[in-house]
């Protein structure tokens, strides 16, 4: 596929480290020439730079680019994910289920996205598009006013999105600007208000969107220096070293075998899970204080677990201490509030599976259909993905540290375990968001054995996160079905804004999977 990222820029730049990004100096006809692509050959609009700022080069491409996919961004500001770049694989990955990427929607502080425009520009501007919007196409006129009436608005004029679908947009764009400018004395607008068919696209891009048939996908958008590109990487290098360092008196003592005995004192718990195998599911606050999407997750869970070999355990803050014994400091640093309560779920994981073996599911994974029999026959078992999520993915797709089976007494999570304790011994905060999964990518690199365990492990290039981003999507059969087939677990987020509605009161994903 041949994917382009082109970035708008009337400066030089530093070099950008991904061949797919291509600088286009935008408003190049009669200006310094710094080496890179222009906007100033064949069909061009590149003098009237000082009025459409980046969309000179967005003419440009429309007329005399060819390419697959088309992206575009500024010299200073990118999308990102991870604080890298996009990468080409993610994009063109995304493209196939979102055909139209664009950068994270803001807010306006004002009463709606006319009246903010309105403050900071020519209000009256607006009002020419919109006659223009009622002559010329006139279908689009309440996608417009909705738009206007909305505080959400879509900042410099960036996207990814396929040729064909970039070329559509843009021969509407410009019929319209096109025919604004002839309406509009620009000679008497300052250097500032000069640059209005740029802010004009900015607001008239949701207006097209809202008409069109693709789905719609964000990412977040950044302003960031293109040298600062591997800082992210370099950072995740450093916090895995620092987190070594910070064990390395555990990892010695397993080193010279005196860890062949565990660390944990034994615990007299009366549950015995029925002489099956336990499923543990965590909520702090108990199951009256469930979110209604954690319930369903945790009621699809208990259906398609097979009955006769399993049994689910709903751990919760009064409850928990019938199944572990947390160190005095551990307990003593979470009432100080050094540990929040997604971390210790971290630590109450370790430790249960090391004591009773069974099977770790987050609280938030819905699950769509019979969970194979043959998973609780492995010694491990996570998710794994042949394909990272980034460069920065400290797990580098090997495992998934919020669903995991594993036999009583495995070794990873005696370490894990041993890990968390000593590490709180010593440190009064937690380093990193991601430690557990620090501590498990030292264990692979320590421990052969795990490795090899964890290598076993099938891996499925079926993402988890498929269903988080169709939940507001209108609901059909054919998408429960695709969603079915595409994986078995799902991982939600259960403070997502879900809708069980769209705007046209048609019933979504969510209201499908969800409602009552």
């Amino acid at each position: 596929m041949d994917t382009r990222i082109y970035v708008m820029t009337h400066k030089k730049i530093e070099n950008i480290p991904d061949t797919m990004y291509i600088p286009l100096q935008v408003g190049k006809k009669g200006k310094e020439d710094f080496g890179y692509l222009g906007d100033d050959t064949k069909d061009q609009i590149s003098e009237k730079n000082p009025y459409y700022c980046e969309l000179t080069g967005i003419y440009w491409l429309w007329k005399n680019v060819d390419c697959d996919v088309i992206g575009i961004c500024h010299y200073r500001r990118y999308f990102v994910k991870e604080e890298k770049l996009l990468s080409r694989d993610y994009i063109e990955k995304t493209i196939q289920a979102y055909p139209i990427i664009i950068p994270n929607s803001s807010c306006v502080k004002d009463a709606n996205a006319y009246e903010h425009y309105a403050k900071r520009h020519y209000g009256k501007d607006l009002d020419v598009c919109r006659k223009v919007i009622e002559e010329k196409y006139p279908t689009y006129l309440p996608a417009f006013d909705y738009a206007m009436e909305t505080i959400l608005v879509s900042v410099g004029n960036m996207w990814i999105t396929r040729k064909a679908i970039f070329d559509r947009y843009c021969e509407w764009l410009f019929d319209i600007l096109f025919a604004v400018e002839e309406r509009l004395e620009l000679k008497e607008y300052d250097d500032y208000q000069k640059r209005v068919m740029g802010f004009l696209a900015e607001r008239l891009f949701r207006v097209w969107l809202l008409m069109q048939p693709e789905a719609v996908t964000e990412e977040n958008m950044k302003l960031i220096d293109p040298a600062d590109f591997l800082n992210a990487g370099k950072r995740v290098s450093l916090l895995y070293q620092c987190v070594k360092l910070k064990i390395d008196p555990l990892v010695q003592l397993y080193r010279k075998g005196v860890m062949k005995e565990t660390l944990a004192q034994p615990l007299a718990c009366s549950d015995d899970f029925g002489g099956k195998i336990p499923v543990f599911v965590c909520w702090w606050q108990g199951e009256e204080e469930m979110p209604e999407l954690v319930q369903r997750c945790i009621q699809s869970l208990k259906e398609n677990l097979p009955k006769d070999l399993t049994e689910v355990r709903l751990i919760t803050l009064e409850n928990c201490m019938n199944y572990v014994t947390f160190t005095e400091s551990i307990i003593r640093k979470f009432n100080e509030g050094k540990i929040s309560y997604t971390h210790l779920s971290e630590l109450l994981c370790a430790e249960l599976l090391f004591r009773y073996g069974g099977m770790w599911v987050d609280a938030a994974y819905y699950v769509t259909g019979p969970i194979e029999r043959e998973i609780f026959q492995q010694k491990i078992y996570t998710l794994r993905f042949q394909t990272p999520m980034g460069e920065t993915d400290i797990t580098q797709g090997r495992w998934s540290g919020n669903l995991w089976y594993v036999k009583k007494g495995h070794k990873l999570f005696q370490f894990l375990m041993e890990a968390f304790w000593y590490y709180w011994e010593v440190e009064d905060e937690l380093l990193d968001d991601y430690l557990t999964d620090y501590m498990i990518r030292a264990a692979w690199e320590e421990f052969p054995e795990v490795r090899n365990e964890l290598e076993q492990c099938s891996c499925s290039e079926k993402t988890v996160f498929l269903l988080h981003s169709w939940m507001n999507r209108k609901y059909s059969p054919e998408r429960v079905k695709q969603l079915q087939k595409e994986s078995r677990f799902y991982k939600l987020n259960w403070k997502a804004d879900y809708r069980k509605e769209n705007m046209a009161g048609e019933k979504t994903i969510y209201g499908y999977l969800f409602g009552t």
